[in-house]
């Protein structure tokens, strides 16, 4: 009796471990009510400036400093949960410039970011202004330059424009590969994401194939849009990529099974749950 009830156990646990190979072998994380379905590509958060702008440098050098101290890594804590930062690359300045007093009524120079709009966490207006990950280390940088910051909300399409109109000084936290021109600088890269698709959890989705037909959802984001368009699996079974506007909305066009799947930035996805 003893025996057959440790066949039926090893049996049990033998499935168990089958079905658990087969969900990895689909490339399925469980992301509590969503199932990542396939990883996308990299999202590569950097620092973009315009080209040959003697602010860039010093930016640079900011940011490595503000790794250094620790408020980089503070800043991934609280709005990530984990810290996540590592810097690398960029051509920073070898010293930063000292701290200058001002006098009253002496204006100071004003630091002007474009920073992604509606992304939380990193940039999202609060209902009393601006916060988020892109704003705190904005505005740490600016500081450390002896500078006041600002932010313009602007989407990653509008990176190489208002770079070269002058209506910004700094893209903080776009990947390079959204920024659409020639004439700009990348400088850091401090955080490393992944893009994925993701479909609800008890989604009858189990893989790309079962997406024949159906739609999926996204956020404006050049980046999102080429890593679908060169899936070949998704372009050959999903019937298209419908776009809205906010992840809020995304996210709902999925609950309400307007679309099968999303593909976003998994910091975004998981701020979302």
């Amino acid at each position: 009796m003893k025996r057959k009830e440790h066949i039926r156990r090893a049996l049990a646990l033998a499935v168990l471990l089958a079905l658990a190979l087969s969900l990895s072998a689909c490339g399925e994380t469980e992301t509590g009510p969503y199932r990542t379905l396939a990883e996308l590509g990299e999202k590569r958060y950097s620092v973009v400036c315009r080209r040959g702008d003697r602010l860039a440098p010093l930016i640079d050098a900011a940011m490595y400093a503000l790794w250094t101290d620790g408020q980089l890594s503070g800043a991934s804590l609280r709005w990530l949960g984990r810290d996540d930062v590592a810097l690398e690359g960029g051509e920073p300045a070898e010293t930063l410039p000292a701290p200058q007093a001002t006098e009253e009524g002496q204006s100071v120079r004003t630091l002007i970011f474009g920073v992604e709009r509606d992304f939380d966490p990193m940039c999202y207006d609060a209902g009393e202004g601006l916060v988020g990950m892109s704003v705190d280390i904005g505005r740490a940088v600016a500081a450390m330059l002896g500078m006041e910051a600002a932010f313009q909300p602007i989407s990653p399409a509008e990176v190489a424009t208002q770079l070269a109109s002058g209506n910004i000084d700094c893209a903080l936290g776009f990947d390079p590969a959204e920024v659409d021109g020639e004439k700009y600088a990348v400088g850091v890269r401090y955080l490393l994401s992944t893009m994925v698709l993701a479909v609800r959890s008890e989604s009858p989705v189990r893989s790309l194939s079962d997406l024949q037909g159906l739609r999926i959802g996204t956020i404006e984001d050049p980046l999102l849009s080429r890593a679908i368009q060169d899936n070949s699996q998704i372009t050959r079974y999903a019937s298209g990529a419908t776009v809205y506007l906010t992840p809020g909305r995304c996210m709902e066009a999925l609950d309400k099974s307007w679309c099968a799947a999303v593909a976003m930035d998994r910091i975004m996805l998981e701020r979302l749950i």
